[in-house]
């Protein structure tokens, strides 16, 4: 019980922490200093404070988007302290709390769509599926991500990974669809090189099974 409240006080400090220097950063005034006897356009203040209302909900969006992320990791946290037996957890709920991270963040989703904080939410929405071994699933968020931000960490940090789930679940062909799209961009991103590699192990697999692969690279 002990290491149980330790755990929780350290993840309610967490959420704690974070939402309030997002807050804080949010509420911080913003100080202008202009020549004795200058004047601003209305044009420069309306583009000053349309500017500053934007950077107001982007913080506001972000400070939201980890309280969600939080959440849900404290409820993954919760799902794999109750699995060892030495912790001694009792489930507060019926309902197991990696599925209510799933739902959590499957519900969450929509309103970050395009956003920064989408990543976040979907990085920890791909490793619940996985811990649940809801293979199909998994790839069809991974899927998603790719054709939605094809250049982005995430998608090509995950290929090799993406390319065992596809394959365990008979989607070679659907995977490397994606993978292709993603070589085919033109132009030249920091983890390129990542997906035309993972590629030629695609192909070489593909030989040896004795599958056709009509791409080439």
């Amino acid at each position: 019980m002990g290491l149980k409240r330790l755990a929780l006080l350290f993840l309610t400090a967490a959420i704690t922490g974070w939402v309030g220097y997002y807050v804080g950063v949010m509420r911080e005034p913003v100080a202008t200093h202009m020549p004795r006897g200058a004047t601003a356009s209305l044009d420069y203040l309306a583009s000053a404070k349309s500017f500053s209302e934007v950077e107001h909900a982007r913080a506001a969006l972000d400070a939201l988007a980890v309280r969600y992320v939080e959440n849900a990791q404290a409820l993954i946290t919760q799902e794999i302290m109750s699995r060892n037996a030495s912790f001694g957890i009792p489930q507060s709920s019926p309902e197991r709390p990696m599925l209510a991270a799933i739902k959590l963040l499957d519900e969450a989703l929509p309103e970050f769509q395009g956003t920064a904080g989408e990543l976040r939410l979907l990085q920890l929405l791909l490793y619940a599926l996985k811990q649940e071994r809801r293979y199909d699933r998994w790839l069809d968020v991974y899927l998603d991500a790719l054709y939605r931000h094809p250049t982005h960490e995430l998608v090509s940090s995950l290929a090799e990974e993406a390319i065992a789930i596809s394959q365990a679940v008979g989607r070679q062909r659907e995977l490397t669809t994606g993978l292709w799209y993603l070589a085919g961009i033109p132009v030249n991103f920091s983890a390129k090189s990542r997906i035309e590699n993972s590629l030629i192990r695609v192909r070489a697999n593909a030989q040896i099974t004795g599958e056709a692969n009509e791409c080439h690279l």
